[in-house]
C-alpha cells in the first residue's frame, strides 16, 4: 500500500472524526434549544400558577442550569399566600442567588397590600425607602411598637417631593400625637419650594391656619415666574423673600436668559440680593443666554469675576465667537484657557482652525499633524485637513486561559439572555463577574461574543481597558438583518451599528430615562406610529426588545429622518433631540458642519453626534478594511434651505482614508 493511499486513509479517518463531532456538538445544540424553549413555557406557567403542569413536565429540565427559577416564579404566583417557609426554604437551598433578594421585595410588597403588619416586621430591617419604609412605620404603629418613631417618620415628611399615598396613614398618626407642627410644615413648604413642587404646596398650607403671604408668593413664583417676577418689584420685604427671589432668578435665567435680562436690575436692586446671589444668577444668566447666542451674553460672560469664569463659561466664549465665525476672537478665546482645558482634542481641533483662519498656516498643520494621532472625531477631522492617514490600531485580546470554564453563575447569566429574561441575566452576571481575574475576563469576552451577548464583550473591554480590541468594542451584529431592511439606501449598514452603539451599547432591552426602548431606541409612541406605516401592530413595549422588530423599526424611521432632512448631521441630530430642535438648527446657523455642530446648544446633542461620526467611520474601517474619511458624511448644512456641497472640498470627502497604527 502507498504512502498516498495511507495519507487519504487518515485524511478520510480525520474526516470522520470531524464531521462526528460536528453532529454531537449540533445535536447538544438542538438539546439545549428544546430544553430553552420548554423552560419559557414552564416559566410562563409557573408564574400563572399552574403548578401540577409545571411539575409535570419539569422532569426534561433536570441539569439545566435555569430549573430552579421555576421554584421562583411558582413562589411568585404564591405571593398573595405570603408563603415565608417557602421563601425561607428557596434562600436555604439557594442562598447565593440573587433571586432571594427579588423574592424578599415580592414577599414585602404583599404583607403590606394585605395589612400583614407582624409578618412585615419580621422580614423588613427597618432601613428604607418610599412606600415600604412608610409600610413598615405602619407596622409599628399597628403592633404598637411606636417609641422611637417620631423621628423616624419626621425623617419621611421633611422631603420636598410628594410621599407615596402609603404614608397617609403615618403622618395621619404623627399628626394626632401633636408632632405635625406648624414650624414642622413650614419646613416642608420651603422644601417643596426648593423642589419646584407647587401642587405639594398648595397641599400644605390646608394645614396651616393662616396662610402667610410668602406662601401664596411662593406658589406664584412656580407657577408663573415671569410675571410674579416682575410683579415682586412691588412686593413688601419679608425675612423669605429674598431667597425665594434668588432661586426664581435662577429658574427663569435658564429658561428664558433674554426675557429675564431685560428687568433684572430693578429685581436686584428691589431685594436687595447679596454680591453672592447677584453673581449666582448672572452666571447663568450669560452661560445659557450664550446658548441661544443673544448678543448681551458675551459682554455678560466677559464681564463676570474670575473665578466665575469657568471651563463651561470660557468654552461658550468660543462657541459664541465660532457661531458668528469672528475667528481671531475665537483665537483670543481659546488662548484665555488654562493649558490643561486648551489641551482638550476638541480644542486643539478649534485652535488649529483658528490658527489657519487667522493666517498662520504653518502653526496650523503642525496643530493638526499632532491632534490626527488621536482616534476620535477631532483626531479624524484633523486628518482630513491634512490628508493623513487615520490612527487604528486593532489588537486582539489574547486568550491566555484556554482552558476557562464559565461559572455557574455566568452559565447562568447567559441562559437568561437567551431566553430574553434580561434584567435576570444582568443580575446574575453581576455576581458571578465580580472578583474574577484578567485571564478570566480576556476568555470570558470571547464566550458571550459567541454567545451573541455584544453588550457584555463591550463592557469587559471597557473593564479590561481594551480600547483598542475593536472586534469586541464595534460588533458587528445582525449584519444581514441590518443589510435586508437598508437595502442598499440611506442608513447604509455602517451608520445603523454605529447608532446602535451609540444609543445602545447593544443592549436589547435597554430602556432609557425618556423611556425609549431596545437596540435602536425607540419611544412607544414612535415604534407605534412606525408599526403602522409597516403594518405591525405594536402592543406591548417589551415588543421593542426584539431586535429584529427594533431594528426593522429603528431602520424604517431612519429612512424617514434621511427623506425628510436629507443630510446625515440632521438626521442624528433629530434622533437625539428631536425633529423640531432639528428644523431649529437648520435655521440662521453656521453652514460649515464642524462649526455647525460645535455651536449646537445641547451638549448632549454635541457629543452624541460626534460619537456617531467616530462610530460610523470606525465600522466603516471593520466592514470595509478602508474607510471613507469622515467628511464624507458632513457635508456643508442646508442651512435655510441652502443647497448642501462637499466639504472641506470634493476631493477630501470622496477618499478612502489609509490607515496606520503608529506605536
Amino acid at each position: 500500500m502507498t504512502q498516498t493511499h495511507f495519507t487519504h486513509i487518515r485524511w478520510q479517518l480525520t474526516l470522520l472524526v470531524v464531521l462526528g463531532l460536528m453532529m454531537l456538538s449540533l445535536a447538544a445544540t438542538a438539546s439545549v434549544q428544546q430544553q430553552r424553549q420548554l423552560f419559557g413555557k414552564l416559566y410562563s406557567q409557573a408564574l400563572a400558577g399552574n403548578t401540577q403542569q409545571v411539575q409535570q413536565d419539569r422532569s426534561a429540565l433536570k441539569g439545566y442550569a435555569l430549573s430552579h427559577y421555576l421554584d421562583y416564579a411558582l413562589l411568585r404566583s404564591q405571593m398573595n399566600q405570603l408563603p415565608e417557609q417557602g421563601v425561607a426554604d428557596f434562600k436555604k437551598q439557594h442562598p447565593d442567588s440573587p433571586l432571594n433578594r427579588k423574592l424578599k421585595s415580592h414577599l414585602l410588597n404583599a404583607m403590606g397590600q394585605q395589612s400583614a403588619w407582624t409578618a412585615y416586621l419580621r422580614h423588613h430591617h427597618g432601613l428604607d425607602s418610599g412606600k415600604k419604609q412608610c409600610w413598615y412605620l405602619r407596622a409599628r404603629i399597628e403592633t404598637g411598637q411606636t417609641s422611637g418613631l417620631g423621628p423616624l417618620i419626621q425623617h419621611m415628611w421633611l422631603n420636598g417631593l410628594s410621599a407615596p399615598d402609603a404614608c397617609d396613614d403615618v403622618f395621619n398618626w404623627w399628626h394626632k400625637q401633636g408632632q405635625l407642627t406648624t414650624e414642622m410644615v413650614i419646613k416642608r413648604i420651603k422644601l417643596a419650594f426648593e423642589s419646584h413642587n407647587a401642587s405639594l404646596i398648595h397641599h400644605l398650607k390646608t394645614r396651616l391656619k393662616s396662610t402667610p403671604v410668602w406662601v401664596k408668593q411662593a406658589i406664584e413664583l412656580i407657577e408663573q415666574p415671569e410675571q410674579a417676577l416682575r410683579q415682586s418689584v412691588n412686593w413688601a420685604p419679608n425675612p423669605e423673600l429674598p431667597w425665594m427671589i434668588h432661586k426664581s432668578s435662577q429658574w427663569l435665567a435658564k429658561k428664558q436668559p433674554a426675557t429675564l435680562h431685560k428687568f433684572w436690575d430693578q429685581i436686584k436692586t428691589a431685594h436687595q440680593l447679596n454680591t453672592t446671589q447677584v453673581l449666582q444668577v448672572e452666571r447663568t444668566m450669560a452661560l445659557f443666554a450664550a446658548t441661544d447666542y443673544e448678543p448681551f451674553s458675551i459682554d455678560a460672560m466677559k464681564q463676570l469675576p474670575d473665578d466665575l469664569r469657568d471651563d463651561q463659561i470660557k468654552a461658550w466664549m468660543v462657541r459664541y465667537h465660532l457661531y458668528h465665525e469672528d475667528w481671531p476672537a475665537v483665537l483670543d478665546a481659546l488662548l484665555h484657557m488654562p493649558k490643561r482645558q486648551l489641551d482638550q482634542a476638541r480644542w486643539q481641533y478649534w485652535l488649529g482652525r483658528a490658527q489657519a483662519k487667522t493666517g498662520q498656516v504653518n502653526t496650523a498643520k503642525n496643530t493638526f499633524s499632532k491632534l490626527s494621532r488621536q482616534t476620535n472625531y477631532y483626531g479624524f477631522l484633523a486628518a482630513d485637513h491634512m490628508r493623513l492617514p487615520y490612527q487604528l490600531c486593532q489588537q486582539s485580546i489574547p486568550v491566555n486561559n484556554p482552558n476557562y470554564t464559565p461559572s455557574p453563575g455566568i452559565v447562568r447569566a447567559i441562559e437568561l439572555h437567551h431566553v430574553g429574561l434580561l434584567s435576570m441575566a444582568r443580575s446574575e452576571w453581576n455576581l458571578a463577574y465580580r472578583g474574577l481575574g484578567k485571564a478570566d475576563k480576556q476568555a470570558l469576552a470571547h464566550v458571550v461574543t459567541q454567545e451573541g451577548w455584544y453588550a457584555k464583550s463591550i463592557a469587559i473591554m471597557a473593564d479590561l481597558g481594551a480600547w483598542d480590541n475593536y472586534q469586541l468594542r464595534y460588533p458587528i451584529a445582525h449584519e444581514t438583518l441590518i443589510k435586508q431592511h437598508a437595502n442598499g439606501t440611506a442608513p447604509l449598514p455602517q451608520w445603523v451599528m454605529a447608532i446602535i452603539k451609540q444609543e445602545s451599547a447593544w443592549t436589547k432591552d435597554a430602556v432609557s430615562h425618556a423611556n425609549a426602548h431596545g437596540l435602536m431606541q425607540l419611544l412607544p409612541s414612535t415604534a407605534k406610529q412606525l408599526g403602522q406605516q409597516l403594518g405591525i401592530q405594536i402592543q406591548q413595549n417589551n415588543q421593542l426588545h426584539q431586535p429584529p422588530l427594533n431594528i426593522q423599526l429603528g431602520v424604517q424611521y431612519q429612512k424617514n429622518l434621511f427623506k425628510q432632512f436629507n443630510h446625515p448631521l440632521l438626521v442624528a441630530a433629530a434622533y437625539n433631540a428631536g425633529e423640531r430642535k432639528s428644523k431649529d438648527w437648520s435655521l440662521d446657523f453656521p453652514h460649515a458642519p464642524d462649526i455647525w455642530l460645535e455651536t449646537i446648544p445641547y451638549r448632549e446633542t454635541r457629543g452624541y453626534i460626534t460619537k456617531i461620526l467616530s462610530n460610523v467611520t470606525i465600522y466603516d474601517w471593520l466592514i470595509h478594511a478602508q474607510p471613507k474619511r469622515m467628511s464624507y458624511w458632513m457635508p456643508t448644512l442646508p442651512i435655510n434651505q441652502s443647497n448642501s456641497r462637499a466639504w472641506p472640498n470634493p476631493v477630501i470627502s470622496q477618499q478612502k482614508a489609509p490607515i496606520q497604527c503608529a506605536p
